[in-house]
């Protein structure tokens, strides 16, 4: 199975990546009986555009992984990977071998489309009164 994984870096030892569109890599690895194999390091690319989300969800999908690890996906994003097919997994703080060791182990949750979020602290433009 083909996986990709937000991280903090571009090795195994990384650290997980909380976030998706705006993690500084993506490693992808083919797990195959529970061994890593080809992996692959890339600087994620929209790292710095709008739209970061949908567009690494696009570039995972070009790299035809059928699962991603992630701390948290947004709403536009996981929509694109649903319609990819790619299954989402929450990850757990550690490095990325960690929590590829963990897939591979049935470990780890598959994510939920979390709810859309407004712009700002919530209050919508009405403060006080």
């Amino acid at each position: 199975m083909k996986i990709a994984i937000a991280a903090s870096g571009e090795t195994l030892d990384s650290q997980a990546s909380q976030v998706f569109g705006r993690s500084s890599h993506l490693i992808v690895v083919d797990l195959v009986d529970g061994d890593l194999k080809d992996v692959k390091s890339i600087p994620n690319p929209p790292i710095t555009e709008g739209g970061a989300g949908i567009k690494s969800a696009r570039f995972v999908g070009d790299e035809k992984a059928e699962a991603l690890i992630s701390g948290s996906v947004g709403p536009n994003a996981f929509e694109v990977l649903k319609q990819l097919e790619i299954k989402t997994y929450q990850m757990v703080p550690g490095t990325v071998e960690q929590n590829l060791t963990l897939l591979s182990q049935g470990k780890l949750e598959e994510l939920t489309p979390s709810a859309p979020q407004g712009r700002g602290m919530g209050m919508g433009g009405r403060g006080r009164r």
